[in-house]
């Protein structure tokens, strides 16, 4: 009798394991793709910010020069160890190339700050824009999400620095107060971005 107790409870815990298992897996595919797509909205919320002017987005045409770019290493060298994510063209309604927006990462204060960064022919800056959140200290490294910090970006160049206080030069960014860690880890993942666009793709 005993035994069989022992067995039908076995059975009855195997089932409702494996229920348990199938109802997770479930949620977790319907979470992932869920989370998979707001993503996906807010990089295209991030492109469409960064160059308005761009209508479509061919991630194809320099996936061979990122790829180029990854396996050389030389503009995460150059550029505090930031690291190249993704390359689009952005092109206009009548499919002409308009600028190129590049999506790069470095490491700042927190952890990985991701930025978009959108980039024309002639190696201007037309803004840039942050897909994720950032994971920095609230009231601090945050304020890069902050206009005041992230549009002294837009019409600017290639190789930029940071400095306390700057932000007049050509080639210089006011650092955030307080978070200077950040400020230079989005500045040196929007230097990868045009110096990826100068190297590898216009050239």
């Amino acid at each position: 009798m005993k035994k069989d107790s022992f067995v039908r409870d076995a059975l009855v815990l195997t089932a409702i394991t494996l229920v348990s298992g199938l109802l997770l897996g479930g949620a977790y595919g319907l979470t992932k793709d869920r989370i998979d797509f707001i993503k996906n909205e807010s990089t295209y919320n991030s492109y469409a910010q960064v160059m308005p002017e761009a209508k479509e987005y061919d991630d194809t045409t320099y996936a061979d020069a990122l790829q180029t770019a990854l396996d050389e290493g030389k503009i995460s060298a150059d550029n505090g160890g930031a690291t190249l994510i993704s390359i689009v063209a952005g092109k206009d309604d009548s499919g002409k190339e308009v600028g190129y927006i590049v999506k790069a990462k470095c490491a700042g204060f927190g952890g990985d700050d991701i930025v978009v960064v959108g980039v024309t022919s002639d190696l201007k800056i037309t803004g840039i824009s942050f897909p994720e959140t950032l994971p920095e200290t609230a009231g601090l490294g945050q304020k890069a999400t902050e206009p005041e910090f992230y549009s002294q970006f837009a019409g600017k160049g290639t190789k930029l620095s940071v400095k306390k206080g700057g932000g007049a030069g050509e080639s210089e960014i006011d650092a955030i107060s307080g978070a200077t860690i950040t400020s230079t880890a989005v500045t040196n993942a929007v230097n990868a971005s045009t110096e990826f666009v100068e190297s590898y793709i216009v050239k």
